[in-house]
């Protein structure tokens, strides 16, 4: 953690283990979403016993994902609030790609089964389709070519996604939202497989079939004939 530049800069596997646990990622999200709170306000919105949000928070305080924001006194004890210390998180691709790798796809895997279990939740609430469920709602992938301008477009939309919760989580009202996406580029074609790639006009081109024969089977073919000579 950076906190010069509160900047959380995953680099190693100890550093997914505290984002890629459900619940971690849930505690992450709600005070993303919501603000700061504190551990029986935090349990009360994911529908957790407080023993165990408290497990859970406590773990990513000491991993410096969360830091405590302000002390109230409710009754005769003092509540913590506690907050995210930052939403700009950072990989290291370089220093160890393996576990960068292994850890890419643990984060994938955890924030996909959070976001099934979100939109799992909504459905229940909405099983005759709310008038904003049925104009909001969008499941779907995309997967195609993309020029290298292209691609960054897409990065640039996604970033500008991202500013919009952050700037409608400074004002009040409205009603909560949740989008998750995957976007990479996929493994490229090998040299083998230039034939399958697809040309500007994108279509792919024909592989064209040699019309001359291997030497090896032109000599079988003049042994078989001096074969049936004989």
């Amino acid at each position: 953690m950076d906190k010069s530049k509160d900047v959380f800069l995953i680099s190693k596997e100890e550093d997914f283990d505290l984002i890629c646990s459900p619940i971690r990622a849930s505690v992450l999200e709600t005070l993303v979403a919501f603000g700061p709170m504190p551990i029986r306000e935090i349990a009360s919105k994911m529908g957790k016993s407080a023993t165990l949000i408290h497990h859970h928070v406590g773990i990513l305080f000491r991993g410096g994902l969360l830091r405590e924001h302000a002390r109230e006194k409710r009754g005769k004890h003092v509540e913590r609030i506690f907050a995210v210390t930052t939403e700009d998180w950072r990989y290291d691709f370089e220093t160890n790609p393996d576990v960068m790798a292994a850890g890419m796809l643990r984060i994938a895997r955890t924030w996909g089964k959070h976001a099934e279990r979100v939109l799992t939740k909504a459905l229940k609430k909405n099983r005759r389709f709310t008038i904003p469920m049925r104009r909001f709602l969008t499941v779907r992938a995309e997967t195609g070519y993309l020029s290298e301008q292209a691609a960054q477009s897409v990065r640039d939309h996604l970033t500008a996604i991202r500013r919009i919760f952050e700037q409608e989580r400074t004002r009040t009202g409205g009603a909560p939202f949740h989008i998750f996406w995957n976007y990479f580029p996929m493994a490229e074609d090998s040299a083998n497989d230039k034939g399958s790639s697809p040309t500007k006009s994108g279509k792919k081109p024909k592989v064209k079939t040699p019309k001359s024969k291997s030497k090896a089977a032109k000599s079988v073919k003049k042994v078989n004939r001096a074969s049936r000579d004989k």
